[in-house]
């Protein structure tokens, strides 16, 4: 007798577990849709300078437009979805959306690598070009297995593409980073302004035309890894959009690392799925705005990447010295 009104309790036990884990997920859910609504508002404004750029920065600029108003119609389904307990055809719009949304989004991410990868050999650009359609595949998955993996995200529709995602952005940022940081050598070799006292190049076709000794050259990476001595632009681009590439790079291990714990129930582990995604696209966004209207100092490195391929002998300290003059007199 015990045992049979055990079971009969055992559905409602199940079922208030389970409102429970709704409950939760709902707030990932409002979190996410909170957060892209809450960007796009606050940065209407630089959002409509965007649209007066020269038409040479069009393309990029519609990628970013697409991916913002995917992600918002995303947002939206969100909220919907919420309200119906995520029922077709919600769903399956929902899964759409994020696919579109987060192809263009690491569409951008492929596009700003091209930028500072402008002067190297078209197999690099091959290579993350390659990188971002395996990406975009993956997200592919979300849709494909949509109705069927509902309410297991151990499947592998659910956690694959958040890896690939990963993957991708973990490629893109440490490719910046070693290109930031090999330019951060040239520069700390070739101008004396930025070399650490006491240390001298010798001119041997190294470089910029210097190739230091061992003892410089373990100074100069030192200095150049430190980058306290570094031209502005440099350390603008290092610590501000590498900063925030770093952010939807933690963002993701923390998510996909919450999906493979199969300690914590199904709903759970979804739970920072939303946020994540829209994490990914406020900062890539952030670094579009930012290097796009001039307030991360790109043109100048990219500058130095195309006079380099163009032959140019303009020295590097030069390009460095006529930034931070402008720094100094903005009129």
């Amino acid at each position: 007798m015990s045992s049979e009104s055990s079971s009969q309790h055992l559905p409602d036990e199940e079922a208030l577990a389970a409102l429970g884990a709704s409950v939760i997920l709902s707030y990932g859910v409002w979190i996410a849709a909170i957060v892209m609504i809450w960007d796009i508002v606050i940065h209407m404004a630089d959002d409509v300078e965007l649209l007066f750029l020269p038409r040479r920065s069009r393309p990029p600029t519609v990628v970013y437009f697409l991916s913002r108003f995917f992600f918002l119609v995303y947002s939206f389904l969100l909220i919907a979805g919420d309200a119906t307990n995520y029922k077709p055809p919600t769903t399956l719009l929902a899964s759409v959306t994020i696919l579109i949304a987060l192809v263009f989004t690491q569409f951008q991410f492929f596009l700003r690598v091209r930028v500072i990868y402008c002067e190297d050999s078209r197999l690099k650009t091959g290579f993350f070009a390659a990188l971002w359609v395996i990406a975009s595949g993956c997200v592919c998955l979300t849709v494909a297995f949509y109705g069927h993996t509902a309410v297991h995200p151990v499947d592998f529709s659910y956690w694959v593409p958040i890896l690939a995602i990963l993957v991708h952005d973990t490629c893109v940022f440490l490719a910046i980073s070693y290109k930031i940081y090999k330019l951060s050598l040239v520069l700390v070799c070739t101008n004396p302004q930025f070399n650490p006292p006491g240390v001298t190049v010798e001119s041997s076709g190294g470089p910029g035309g210097v190739r230091p000794s061992l003892i410089q050259s373990l100074k100069a990476r030192a200095l150049a890894l430190a980058g306290r001595e570094l031209p502005s632009f440099t350390r603008a681009i290092l610590h501000d959009g590498q900063f925030y590439y770093l952010i939807s790079l933690a963002s993701g291990v923390v998510t996909l690392s919450v999906m493979l714990n199969t300690s914590l129930p199904y709903t759970d582990r979804l739970l920072l799925v939303p946020i994540h995604t829209v994490l990914v696209n406020v900062t890539t966004g952030y670094v579009f705005r930012e290097v796009k209207l001039g307030r991360m100092r790109e043109r100048e490195l990219t500058l130095v990447f195309q006079q380099s391929k163009a032959g140019e002998t303009l020295p590097l300290h030069s390009i460095v010295h006529h930034h931070v003059e402008e720094e100094r007199d903005p009129s």
